[in-house]
């Protein structure tokens, strides 16, 4: 049988769901710290062995070997080159994200993607409660800084009516929704604005408005129904993404919505009259006073598309979009369970080399990696992987272009836990809206650039 080694650290990357900070390596010292400091000299001497392996081993890109590593105080690290890693395509969740992204770009590298944005203005009387005749209403897009493409271009969309009632919490990565391209709304270009006022067509307005203003007691219920919404739809010529932002980065700043725009209005200058006649003002006129409020959304996301041109297959390509790494080590158990492993962390390195030939354009940067485990792999693995907390999280090592994640407490249960087998789910960022893809070295790469597995212990 096999007897669990006495030290059993829990992880250290305790996952919240919100882009959780890297742990820093001081915290990690303080860990073997406590352990060490209550044994002998020659345990501190050990630890001492074993940070060094950690700093220069563990967290480095560079060459480990697939030899064991040992120190005179009894510290071992040992690499292992893994092969057991699969990309399996899953679509997760594009609608009703912090952000929307919207715009066509052919990728050389990731592919050609075309993503148009679904609106469905909202209902909600809290700050309009009616839109007036004369009132001028429209569709307010806010942008975020990021950019995937040519940041410099100009970019031209149309506005139609979508063909199909969408639900946003329904929509996924590479479903498309259907668009009625015989009913414009509406056009604008943008080229690096933060913001953009569109006007929409009347005829539609004038649906949307009856809508709005109605006091039917099924007002809602039909319009989630029969009211289909708006599809910005990209033009092929386009050469970025642009991400509308739906959450306020700060309170009270602006995400997309409806503005209303209400005619001016005599300003009461303090006489209570409304006239002209001299108040408060002292200069016998009244002030005019512009109206602006807004309508938040009820319902967004995007109708997605990607088109892979070529697929390499000595790399590891993953998108945040659309799939997931499984990984399931072959580990030598019978040897490992004789260890005391104090630390295990899966090293991937990042490929760059066909993202620097293409230098013009310009991609979200992937700098987390998470890791989901499982009992068994669920049937909606997205679904599962959105909904909730990654187990394991790791930061890159931005002037090594490298992931560290530290899966002591996997390896741990695979060697000596009652239920071995289980994989782990890589995935790189959160499902945010973003756009997000990295390729990694798989076991064909370099030697001291394919994934590793290394494993650390004390006698």
């Amino acid at each position: 049988y096999r007897v669990r080694p006495k030290m059993y650290p829990k992880n250290l990357h305790n996952t919240t769901g919100i882009s959780p900070a890297k742990i820093s390596r001081q915290s990690y010292l303080h860990f073997f710290l406590e352990y060490f400091t209550k044994g002998s000299r020659s345990s501190i001497a050990a630890f001492l062995l074993l940070a060094a392996f950690t700093f220069m081993g563990c967290d480095s890109p560079g060459s480990v070997g697939e030899e064991i590593i040992s120190g005179s105080d009894g510290v071992t690290a040992e690499s292992l080159f893994p092969e057991n890693f699969t990309v399996l395509d899953q679509n997760t969740f594009s609608g009703r994200l912090p952000n929307t992204a919207l715009g066509h770009i052919d990728d050389p590298v990731y592919g050609k993607i075309t993503s148009t944005a679904l609106i469905k203005p909202g209902l909600s009387r809290a700050i309009v409660d009616t839109i007036r005749e004369d009132d001028s209403v429209y569709l307010k897009l806010i942008f975020q800084s990021e950019v995937y493409g040519n940041r410099n271009s100009v970019s031209n969309f149309t506005i139609y009516e979508a063909n199909e009632i969408w639900r946003g919490n329904q929509l996924r990565y590479n479903l498309e929704v259907d668009v009625n391209f015989a009913r414009q709304i509406g056009a604008f270009e943008v080229s690096d604005e933060d913001t953009v006022l569109v006007e929409l067509e009347d005829m539609w307005l004038q649906e949307y408005i009856s809508f709005f203003n109605s006091a039917e007691a099924n007002r809602d219920s039909l319009y989630r129904n029969t009211f289909k919404g708006l599809a910005i739809v990209p033009s092929e010529s386009n050469q970025k993404i642009r991400f509308l932002r739906h959450l306020a980065q700060e309170q009270g700043g602006a995400i997309t919505s409806i503005l209303v725009e209400s005619p001016e209005q005599p300003d009461d200058n303090g006489d209570g009259d409304g006239d002209e006649e001299n108040g408060e003002n002292g200069n016998d006129e009244e002030e005019e006073e512009e109206q602006l409020r807004f309508i938040d959304l009820r319902d967004w996301g995007a109708s997605f598309t990607r088109s892979v041109f070529t697929t390499d297959e000595n790399v590891l390509t993953v998108h945040n979009t659309e799939n997931v790494v499984k990984f399931l080590p072959d580990l030598p158990v019978d040897r490992l369970s004789s260890r005391n492993i104090v630390n295990a962390r899966l090293i991937l390195s990042k490929d760059t080399r066909a993202e620097s030939m293409y230098p013009a354009i310009l991609r979200p940067r992937a700098n987390q990696l998470r890791a989901h485990l499982f009992t068994s792999e669920p049937a909606d693995l997205p679904g599962e992987i959105f909904t909730r907390d990654a187990r394991f999280v790791s930061v890159i090592e931005e002037d090594e272009d490298t992931f560290s994640i530290d899966i002591t407490e996997y390896i741990l249960d695979e060697i000596f836990g009652d239920s071995p087998g289980r994989a782990l789910y890589l995935t790189i960022q959160s499902v945010n809206g973003i756009i997000y893809s990295t390729t990694f070295y798989d076991q064909n790469g370099p030697e001291n650039k394919r994934p590793r597995l290394v494993i650390t212990s004390v006698r």
